[in-house]
């Protein structure tokens, strides 16, 4: 079930949401966004935080580097139920990367929660409603207009999941949506094999519809674990948000691209 984070249960995994000023090191012509504002700006509207993100790094002060919040709907309207287990759903989430230190805009967009493996994807690029400021104010008029945009998306990504799940790949397309992996997270001149990512983790990610595979290739890209010929280690779990975002865009629009050339 669906956990929703208090200030206190954020505050412990990401403490610079709530810095109340910027990195001393900015200019004055940096423009401070409080993400704690922004909390209650979606609380508002009925969203509130089911995680938070932000990676370890020895550069910056961990009060003020950039952090990711994923919101859902606390009244579970807009949930979508997931083809691969009767009874477990797939949470539409609006997904707010920030930071007081210029390490990142600010940025909003549109992503899925997969209860089943527990696992986050980004499926929202900036021409479909995104949105990217360069830390301009964002008024409680702009989360409103950005979460009612989001929310318009939910029935095509409904959609999409329903169609995936009805489309079965044949060999070829299941290592075409593995490749597609291993070249998003670890280049295409990498000795990780393929076909290791279409090795399930679970039962429920046992089958051959475009909807399983995505699923298992993502999870296998993200959570790691494997090593290419010759390396002694295996290869860690993905926690840089950039590159985070990066390849579950890639993996997304690779998938899209196999039911548009079905």
């Amino acid at each position: 079930m669906v956990t929703f984070l208090q200030n206190s249960d954020i505050a412990k995994v990401a403490p610079s949401v709530f810095a109340t000023e910027p990195c001393e090191r900015m200019s004055d012509r940096y423009s401070f966004v409080s993400s704690r504002d922004m909390i209650e700006q979606f609380d508002a509207l009925g969203w509130g935080v089911t995680r938070a993100v932000q990676p370890k790094s020895y550069k910056r002060s961990a009060d003020h580097k950039k952090h990711l919040l994923g919101f859902q709907r606390k009244d579970m309207d807009l949930t979508i139920e997931d083809p691969r287990s009767p009874g477990s759903l797939v949470f539409p989430e609006i997904l707010v990367t920030n930071s007081s230190d210029g390490s990142s805009s600010l940025k909003m967009s549109a992503g899925l929660f997969a209860l089943v493996c527990s696992n986050g994807l980004v499926v929202q690029s900036l021409d479909l409603g995104s949105v990217q400021q360069r830390h301009m104010a964002l008024t409680p008029e702009g989360v409103a207009e950005a979460i009612e945009n989001i929310s318009r998306l939910v029935p095509a990504l409904a959609d999409s999941i329903e169609q995936w799940s009805d489309l079965r790949l044949d060999d070829g397309q299941q290592f075409e949506m593995a490749h597609a992996g291993k070249v998003a997270r670890w280049g295409e001149t990498s000795d990780i094999d393929s076909r290791m990512l279409l090795n399930p983790r679970r039962h429920e990610d046992i089958g051959n519809d475009l909807w399983t595979v995505f699923n298992r290739v993502q999870e296998n890209t993200v959570r790691g674990g494997f090593k290419g010929e010759g390396q002694k280690r295996l290869s860690r779990e993905l926690t840089n948000l950039d590159a985070l975002n990066r390849v579950n865009l890639s993996l997304w629009n690779a998938a899209d691209g196999i039911l548009q050339a079905a």
